[in-house]
């Protein structure tokens, strides 16, 4: 398979339990909140199930944060980037794309 992930897009809200409050001013998306949306858009886009989805850290939770995420599927391995494109109160939004 050497399809590539196109311009995809994964929301993460606070009422779902997925942003971690690191302090007062300071909001971030789990890395395992994250390496879940990223396994659903992989299942959805690609058709494949991650066997690895590895992320170093937690994504800040600001408009133009990024992490860059290792993922392995049976086929081959690459890397995608997470980038918040919109923060509302204890909403964020952010793109999935491969590197």
């Amino acid at each position: 398979m050497n399809a590539r992930i196109a311009r995809i897009i994964g929301t993460v809200a606070a009422a779902g339990g997925l942003l971690l409050g690191l302090s007062a001013c300071s909001m971030s998306v789990s890395s395992d909140d994250v390496k879940s949306e990223i396994t659903r858009v992989v299942q959805e886009q690609l058709q494949a199930d991650p066997s690895a989805v590895d992320c170093p850290s937690n994504l800040d939770a600001t408009v133009g944060a990024t992490l860059t995420c290792h993922v392995t599927i049976p086929d081959r391995s690459f890397d995608v980037v997470a980038k918040v494109t919109q923060v509302d109160g204890s909403d964020v939004k952010f793109d999935i794309n491969e590197a």
